[in-house]
């Protein structure tokens, strides 16, 4: 699975979780695949990588003007560790 693949799956995971039942995914399969690819990669290069898709889903100018703002980029993150295990 590609960085952009494994990033499309957190989205869409994240997005069910968060009650977006029509968009996002539930699929367990999906999720302990992602959790799996990327608790393989070294932990600067797994924070790395999502802090910089964070950037750019929350905080980017493009985002900023479709509405994503801080709290989207702590709700994704406090979901990351906290649902996921994927922070530490």
């Amino acid at each position: 699975m590609t960085d952009a693949e494994l990033m499309d799956a957190l989205d869409g995971l994240h997005a069910f979780d968060y009650g977006c039942h029509d968009s996002g995914i539930h699929d367990e399969l999906l999720r302990a695949r992602v959790k799996q690819e990327l608790l393989a990669k070294e932990p600067k290069v797994r924070r790395r990588l999502l802090a910089q898709h964070v950037a750019t889903s929350c905080l980017s100018e493009v985002a900023l003007e479709k509405g994503y703002g801080l709290e989207d980029a702590h709700n994704f993150l406090t979901w990351l560790d906290e649902d996921m295990g994927l922070l530490l």
